[in-house]
């Protein structure tokens, strides 16, 4: 079973950067590492200064390190939209009453709302199950996205949830029709959908036990040195103690360590920056690590300067 190294927080505040970093630093001390981006605004490659796709593509020239970049919606598209058409196409033509602006995109895209959500647990599923890496090492969309993850099983028992329900009432009807017709429970084409669905739901409750297993996962906060960005990751730590997801770091990503003794104008900003240290060290019961402002440096060399300041992967 793979570590998962999970990092999430407000959009640009570098989760990106730092997940690069822990990826690059447990693959030089070889642990056969992943990193994958799920947050729809790619940049993994960028930063690691490669190209990157849908599969695990080598990161030169450290032996063992890859990435991937994938695109929630579309891998949604790809492995359920099929169900979702399905079963809302069964669910009216039978005349049951699905609304349409509960599912819109579901007959125009083969999208449902928590579509996102649901394809990063199927990822999850996938690389749970895959015993060719070490470490896996997440860089998830911003906060909101998140959030939303956890609370995943209360997104399948409202809008998702409806059409699922519908599915016992689509099977009753075809069943008896078949059986009508001189078929067999056997021949019944909704099970096809109905078997995707029951999957889905047993993956979301095997995810959600996985992201709460402190022992082979872990989720790091990053958040700026300011004290409006902290409000937010305080929030973010609660909600993770109330989903019972292991979140013990909050990294403060690009913090001034020392005063700037030619930059008489960046004198305030580095006061505010330890004063918003200071409150995140009171107030946060977790551990609290300052990544340092690599601003000398791009691409690979700016990871390799951040890995560096970055808790080891147990």
């Amino acid at each position: 079973m793979p570590e998962f190294v999970l990092y999430g927080g407000k959009g640009g505040v570098g989760k990106t950067t730092l997940a690069a970093a822990t990826g690059l630093q447990a693959a030089e001390a070889g642990r056969r590492t992943l990193i994958v981006s799920t947050d729809p605004a790619h940049s993994v490659g960028d930063v690691l200064d490669c190209e990157v796709g849908e599969r695990p593509t080598s990161v030169p020239p450290t032996r063992d390190l890859y990435a991937l970049e994938v695109d929630p919606r579309e891998r949604f598209r790809r492995r359920y939209g099929e169900t979702f058409d399905e079963l809302l196409g069964d669910a009216q033509s039978l005349g049951f009453d699905v609304d349409e602006s509960d599912v819109q995109d579901v007959s125009r895209r083969g999208l449902v709302p928590g579509a996102d959500e649901v394809a990063v647990v199927d990822l999850f599923a996938e690389y749970d199950a895959d015993d060719d890496w070490e470490v896996v090492v997440f860089d998830t969309a911003p906060t909101g996205h998140t959030l939303r993850l956890l609370e995943l099983p209360d997104v399948l028992d409202t809008t998702v949830g409806k059409l699922l329900s519908a599915r016992e009432r689509v099977r009753s009807v075809t069943d008896t029709v078949g059986r009508l017709f001189g078929g067999s429970d056997d021949d019944d084409g909704g099970r096809s959908y109905t078997d995707r669905a029951t999957t889905l739901q047993s993956t979301v409750d095997r995810v959600g036990d996985r992201l709460r297993e402190a022992h082979h996962t872990e989720f790091r906060v990053v958040a700026l040195p300011e004290r409006v960005a902290l409000a937010e990751t305080r929030r973010l730590v609660a909600e993770l103690d109330e989903a019972g997801v292991p979140a013990d770091t909050v990294l403060l990503n690009r913090t001034l360590r020392e005063p700037p003794g030619d930059c008489p104008n960046c004198a305030p900003r580095y006061e505010r920056q330890r004063a918003a240290v200071s409150d995140a060290t009171d107030d946060i019961d977790r551990t609290v690590v300052e990544v340092p402002l690599v601003s000398d440096a791009e691409g690979r060399d700016r990871v390799a300067r951040v890995a560096d300041h970055v808790p080891a992967v147990e």
